[in-house]
């Protein structure tokens, strides 16, 4: 009993020391950051575009699609904060050898695989459609304003270019020339 009694005691004496507290009120604060555009490096820029090996066409009298033997790179842009949205577009010269043209050729991007550089990224990814190129700019990668900040690259895989040759077309090495041009709103 004495054991009991000495127990309750310091129990007591115990809680006798803790201050009462009673209850507590809910406080709101305020964090607060603010971001500034470094002016050194404002503008958006087209850090890279695909170099493309289309390979050797058998010709055979009948039309042909044949796959890119290797993509050399990709769409990369960097975008480092600008919110007005931006487009690359891509227009391509006619298939020629000497003077000699590929009539009929067609050249296609289809399928490409956008991701942002930063897997932490925020801003939602830019779009990449089918494009088949042709002499007029077309869109190939773009953004709408207040996405696509950061840096993004639109790769191929080399199943996903292809070149169209149609039957009717002499033996040589034709070449064309894209050209990727980048605009600052998305068309």
């Amino acid at each position: 009993m004495k054991k009991y009694i000495g127990t309750l005691v310091a129990g007591m004496t115990l809680m006798a020391g803790l201050p009462l507290v009673g209850q507590a009120a809910d406080k709101t604060t305020e964090a607060q950051v603010k971001l500034e555009q470094d002016e050194n490096n404002k503008d958006i820029t087209l850090d890279e575009a695909p170099a493309l090996d289309m390979g050797t066409v058998t010709i055979d009298n009948t039309t042909q699609t044949k796959t890119a033997d290797a993509v050399t790179g990709s769409v990369k842009v960097t975008n480092p904060g600008n919110t007005d949205g931006w487009s690359v577009q891509v227009a391509g010269s006619k298939f020629l050898n000497g003077s000699q043209e590929l009539r009929g050729a067609a050249l296609t991007f289809k399928n490409a695989s956008v991701t942002a550089d930063d897997e932490a990224n925020a801003s939602k990814n830019p779009t990449a459609p089918d494009v088949t190129v042709n002499e007029s700019n077309q869109m190939i990668l773009g953004a709408v304003a207040n996405e696509g900040i950061g840096k993004f690259t639109s790769a191929y895989a080399k199943t996903d270019v292809s070149l169209l040759v149609p039957a009717g077309n002499s033996a040589g090495t034709y070449t064309s020339t894209p050209t990727w041009t980048l605009g600052n709103a998305p068309s």
